[in-house]
């Protein structure tokens, strides 16, 4: 009986590891094109067709500066060093920005998040 209450218990703490990770809504989701000591270029990739136009008339910035409390986290959702940005240039990520306008969290996309992401985006544009 301990040996099945005890089992059942590990099962239930391990159920939120086996969820996946919960990204937030405002994640914007784009390219790590370069970083330097000032902060990340980053592209867009989701942007509206609006958006799009007003960038043919107006450059959109792209270096963004960094925050002082920034948190990198990998496809597992483990903590990264800003340090080890530097080899994730090219890959697929989500920020989200603070009031000032630097980027405040860095989520490294997985290939099903990214779907999901692109299939959300799908749903909620015409």
């Amino acid at each position: 009986m301990k040996k099945s209450i005890a089992t059942l218990c590990l099962l239930c703490l391990a159920l939120p590891a086996a969820a996946g990770r919960l990204l937030p809504d405002g994640l914007v989701m784009g390219k790590l094109a370069d970083v330097d000591d000032a902060g990340i270029e980053f592209v867009r990739a989701d942007r509206t067709l609006l958006q799009r136009l007003s960038a043919l008339i107006a450059i959109e910035p792209q270096h963004f500066a960094l925050s002082a409390g920034l948190r990198v986290f990998d496809e597992h959702n483990r903590f990264l060093l800003s340090g080890q940005l530097n080899a994730l240039k090219g890959r697929t990520i989500g920020v989200t920005f603070d009031q000032q306008g630097n980027i405040n969290r860095i989520w490294i996309l997985g290939g099903d998040e990214i779907e999901t992401r692109r299939q959300r985006q799908a749903q909620i544009q015409p």
